[in-house]
């Protein structure tokens, strides 16, 4: 899915929170520098989801400078964050955009005090630009699969000239499995992936290769690299979400076959949604979630 307006960022939302690799933000407090507060750069930030998702976990005085070529996701990011921290028993300072808890709390150890900025930023123009002087953390989410080997090389050159964390999430790998399974399944998937494949801003993009290529560059600059999945696993209710995956999915195939296979496709679409519509549909859609450490941090 290459539609990142708000509608779709709110259907996916409760498949990412669950979907994330829990471990990996606790792998990586530790190696967070002692300087307070802790600053973080989103990449592709959104409405904040990645924020919204971390930033309890690492806990304590925080900065976050949050980067989105999308104005309109921009100027939404402090409404979703005020919702989610009344929601979350936070404490929410519209002033200075900032989200506080005291402990005890079930997710924030130990206490939240974290502050959040928003610019418009074009990653794909702008990189060399990247304003990652004094950064603690680079954090993005269902961002890598979209980007090229070139960019992406590109961003582990400058975190390891300073010697930053990485942690990406959710990555899409390519695995998707159905239940119930269709005999189209894997030839729809195929071609799904290689239209994964086309550039999407960034060049010709890594797609379901994304997380494995990170992994190879951050190791050549002297990273502990640690991978976890995360996968979706979209339960029978969740039906917008199952239709969103199943239209874009079928959109997507039909560009990358003949016109003699396309009704094949929207056969298919046709009889995934129907399953979907009796509430008897279940998809895994595979993300992984890739913990970068500079050894020397």
């Amino acid at each position: 899915m290459g539609d990142f307006d708000v509608d779709w960022l709110r259907l996916r939302g409760p498949a990412d929170v669950r979907a994330r690799a829990a471990d990996l933000p606790l792998l990586l407090r530790p190696h967070l520098p002692k300087r307070s507060p802790l600053k973080v750069l989103d990449l592709g930030c959104g409405t904040g989801s990645n924020l919204r998702a971390l930033a309890p976990v690492l806990g304590g005085a925080q900065s976050w400078l949050c980067l989105d070529a999308d104005t309109d996701l921009l100027d939404r990011l402090a409404d979703e964050t005020h919702a989610w921290a009344e929601a979350s028993g936070f404490d929410w300072d519209a002033t200075d955009r900032r989200v506080t808890g005291a402990e005890p709390h079930l997710t924030c150890t130990p206490d939240l005090n974290c502050t959040l900025a928003t610019r418009r930023f074009d990653l794909a123009r702008d990189l060399a630009e990247l304003p990652i002087e004094g950064i603690g953390l680079v954090t993005a989410s269902a961002l890598l699969d979209l980007v090229s080997e070139t960019w992406l090389a590109g961003l582990v050159s400058q975190c390891a000239k300073v010697q930053v964390p990485i942690l990406m999430a959710l990555t899409y790998d390519g695995r998707v499995a159905f239940e119930p399974a269709l005999s189209l399944d894997r030839e729809v998937i195929e071609a799904v992936n290689r239209h994964q494949g086309r550039d999407k801003g960034f060049g010709p993009a890594l797609g379901p290769g994304a997380n494995g290529r990170l992994a190879i560059l951050a190791a050549a600059q002297g990273y502990w690299v640690e991978v976890r999945t995360s996968d979706w696993r979209i339960r029978r209710s969740e039906r917008a979400l199952q239709t969103a995956l199943i239209r874009g999915w079928s959109r997507a195939a039909r560009e990358e076959v003949t016109a003699s296979d396309q009704a094949g496709i929207a056969h298919w679409e046709a009889v995934r949604l129907a399953a979907v519509e009796r509430g008897c549909s279940r998809i895994n859609v595979g993300h992984r979630d890739l913990l970068a450490i500079p050894r020397r941090a």
